[in-house]
């Protein structure tokens, strides 16, 4: 860990920067997270390995090629601190009223975190600017900050941040477009709803945003590598309009002409429409004599034909807009 210019206060475990003011040094050995509007001045970062960061960032990228170069050597340039932290595990910078000097493994800097980044002491830099929130991630109504903590919430506005590591969050009914913003490593978050539109944003590393079927979902910007968005499948039952059991409790006597739907968990491709699908069906018809809900004599039983949930003619709750689905069927 670095020398400081002046003697450092030392904490067990995490370390913490909030109502300092600046410059101040952070030295931990683990991780240090930025948060949003946490720095009101620059960052920097004086050694460590990785950062990942969504705030503009002074580095020379030909250094990450070269194993030889000192990238100490650079870290001189950074301002000499007036308070200084140490701790023996991850760091947290909430809030400093000037520059900020951190020492620490990885560094991951949130969306607005400081003024600018200067990571020319970090052997390597991730950053993504292809795309950024239309709302501070600071401002969304589920934020969560830590380690290993567990959260459900119900439909939240604007959408979730999640700063730190290992943190499991589940949202549920989500009826509007969001945003998840992820900072850190080893987070879930889950998000289940209808008719939606999610957008990722993903500034670390082994993150996992998992969104449920009647979910869109994309990633804006990646500051980071092996994160993963992942898109449950669409189940069968949303597009099976009648099942069998269903279709049989009407013909309790009488001949009745029945149609009913069933998954074809054998199809990956569905036979009607060519499209490569996660819930095929097979669409079959009786016209036969029943007696409390059971065949005695058969008329005509159609064949079986396959729908999915590009083709499916029932309109029902499945992950196609009105357009989409009006293009399946020309």
């Amino acid at each position: 860990m670095s020398e400081w210019n002046t003697t450092p206060r030392r904490v067990s475990g995490d370390a913490r920067v909030a109502e300092a003011d600046g410059p101040v040094g952070l030295g931990v050995p683990e991780d240090v997270f930025v948060h949003g509007d946490a720095v009101d001045g620059d960052l920097y970062v004086r050694d460590g390995e990785y950062v990942f960061t969504d705030v503009p960032t002074d580095h020379d990228a030909s250094a990450d090629d070269d194993a030889s170069a000192d990238t100490d050597a650079s870290a001189g340039t950074s301002p000499a601190v007036q308070t200084a932290i140490e701790g023996s595990e991850d760091g947290y910078v909430e809030r400093a009223g000037g520059d900020v000097v951190v020492d620490s493994e990885d560094v991951f800097v949130h969306h607005a975190g400081a003024d600018r980044v200067d990571a020319s002491g970090a052997e390597q830099v991730f950053a993504d600017d292809t795309a950024q929130p239309t709302k501070p991630p600071a401002e969304y109504e589920v934020t969560v900050s830590g380690w290993q903590h567990e959260r459900e919430a119900r439909d939240p506005r604007d959408g979730v941040s999640v700063v730190g590591a290992r943190n499991e969050i589940v949202v549920r009914e989500l009826d509007h477009d969001a945003t998840v913003y992820v900072v850190g490593w080893g987070n879930d978050v889950r998000v289940e709803g209808r008719d939606a539109e999610v957008s990722v944003f993903f500034v670390g590393r082994d993150n996992t945003v998992t969104v449920g079927p009647f979910l869109s979902a994309a990633v804006a910007a990646e500051s980071g590598f092996d994160n993963n968005l992942d898109h449950e499948p669409v189940p069968a039952s949303a597009v099976v309009q009648t099942t069998r059991e269903e279709a049989h409790e009407q013909a309790t006597f009488g001949r009745h002409k029945l149609t009913w739907q069933e998954p074809a968990s054998d199809e990956e491709w569905c036979p009607n429409c060519g499209s490569k699908a996660d819930a095929v069906i097979r669409r079959r018809q009786r016209d036969a004599f029943y007696v409390l809900g059971q065949p005695v004599r058969t008329y005509d039983e159609g064949g079986e034909s396959f729908e999915c949930e590009h083709c499916s003619r029932y309109d029902g709750p499945v992950s196609l807009t009105e357009t989409e689905r009006r293009e399946a069927l020309r």
